[in-house]
């Protein structure tokens, strides 16, 4: 999909002058439009701006930075945001996605990987959007509202995290449907998976675990081997056989990135 060439409106809140030019020039060479701030404004204004996503240097408001970040997550959801820093640590960049972020690059980077990024949170921003439009997806006991971005089971929500909602609305958009791995992958994580790289099995096996200790009358997500998963409200199987899913998916994550894991 050539998303890249479609005309993005993109906020720049940095103060590194070499990387701001290197990505501004590639902006142009895609046709972006592009505001360059060096420090954090309101949202209200990054709102006035219409822009479809944010690239920001948390470094730039120093202590500051993980509020405003807060702060432009809630108050814009449709608004993809990219944080790209240099000298993070692990903690600090998971605290960054679970804040609301949709991604994380450590600087030095390259222009080209930005601007991937920078699609790929727009793509996930739009399909978001118009899930908003289309009103709750229901399945089984499960209440999905990508407008809230929450699940419900009798009105109460579930304790998912950012990566495991978008997992859940993936694969509840497609009901009945295999979904292969790599699919799924690419739609939620939204880039190529790497070879070797477990994350959507251990993504499946907790987003699973969470939704049949709450739901335990259905049993919902259906593995396929060697190909994927399937979503689907099903009578509860018996014990033995959910365990023997629950095994192999396990068992085809020995090297899973326990990081991923917990994002």
């Amino acid at each position: 999909m050539n998303y890249g060439r479609e005309s993005l409106r993109v906020a720049v809140i940095d103060n590194d002058s070499g990387f701001i030019k290197v990505l501004t020039n590639r902006m142009d060479s895609a046709g972006w439009q592009h505001r360059v701030l060096a420090s954090a404004v309101p949202p209200q204004e990054l709102i006035a701006m219409k822009v479809n996503a944010v690239v920001v240097d948390l470094g730039v408001m120093g202590d500051d930075g993980w509020a405003y970040l807060e702060r432009i997550t809630g108050l814009m959801p449709d608004l993809g945001v990219l944080v790209c820093a240099s000298g993070a640590t692990v903690s600090q960049r998971v605290r960054g996605l679970r804040i609301g972020a949709d991604d994380w690059i450590s600087k030095p980077c390259h222009p080209e990987e930005v601007i991937a990024r920078i699609e790929s949170v727009a793509r996930r921003r739009r399909r978001l959007k118009t899930s908003n439009e289309s009103g709750p997806l229901v399945v089984g006991e499960i209440e999905v509202r990508a407008d809230q971005f929450q699940a419900f089971v009798a009105g109460n929500s579930l304790d998912l995290t950012r990566r495991e909602f978008e997992l859940l609305q993936l694969l509840a958009e497609s009901e009945g449907n295999v979904l292969e791995r790599e699919t799924i992958y690419q739609r939620v994580w939204g880039y190529t998976m790497a070879h070797g790289d477990r994350s959507v099995d251990v993504f499946i096996r907790k987003l699973r675990h969470k939704l049949e200790k709450r739901s335990p009358g259905f049993s919902y997500i259906h593995t396929h081997f060697g190909v994927g998963y399937r979503f689907a409200a099903e009578s509860s199987i018996p014990a033995a056989s959910a365990a023997a899913e629950e095994s192999s998916d396990r068992a085809a994550s020995p090297s899973a990135d326990p990081l991923s894991a917990s994002v």
